[in-house]
């Protein structure tokens, strides 16, 4: 009953957070340290090694600090879990143009399969073990992308004959809100 509360607790709070989705409140923000905060916020188990690679010139953004956070701690969390028992690495790697800010999250995990790709952005929707995932992680992660007039796409491979497998996120905004 207890783990069933807690589970409903997520998804009230989740819930809450994509109707609050108009209440962004911009800062300036150093982006490489963002990105420490968010890897520091994360429970790493000892065989899964997460790299900072920031090739940023200009590190200064415009965005809204706390949900960014909560968007790379997801993304991070989401690679952890995907990563087989012998362990694994996830390279976050940040560039930036004049204009933009874009972090690359890579992780050799298992992979996303063809068939859930479509379906990642969608409320409800998780491929965890029942009582595990909300299904709301990706769907609030992508509506904090957009209310900060960015992009996110993925790419995945989940088939081995095909090559390795893993994933990379790709998440890209603007500098400064025009």
């Amino acid at each position: 009953i207890v783990e069933q509360a807690e589970r409903c607790k997520k998804i009230v709070g989740g819930l809450l957070n994509f109707a609050r989705k108009n209440q962004v409140n911009f800062t300036d923000v150093d982006i490489n340290k963002l990105m420490e905060h968010s890897i520091s916020s994360v429970i790493l188990p000892v065989n899964i090694k997460v790299s900072l690679d920031s090739q940023v010139k200009m590190p200064e953004v415009y965005l809204d600090y706390d949900q960014m956070v909560q968007v790379f701690t997801n993304l991070l969390k989401n690679a952890v879990e995907a990563m087989p028992e012998a362990g694994g690495n996830i390279l976050i790697k940040v560039t930036d143009t004049n204009d933009e800010i874009v972090v690359y999250i890579i992780d050799n995990g298992s992979g996303i399969s063809k068939e859930n790709m479509p379906k990642l952005f969608t409320p409800f929707f998780t491929t965890k073990a029942i009582g595990k995932g909300t299904g709301l992680g990706l769907p609030i992660i992508y509506g904090i992308v957009k209310m900060h007039k960015g992009n996110i796409s993925v790419k995945s491979n989940a088939d081995p004959v095909k090559g390795p497998t893993g994933t990379t996120f790709t998440i890209s905004f603007p500098r400064r809100l025009t």
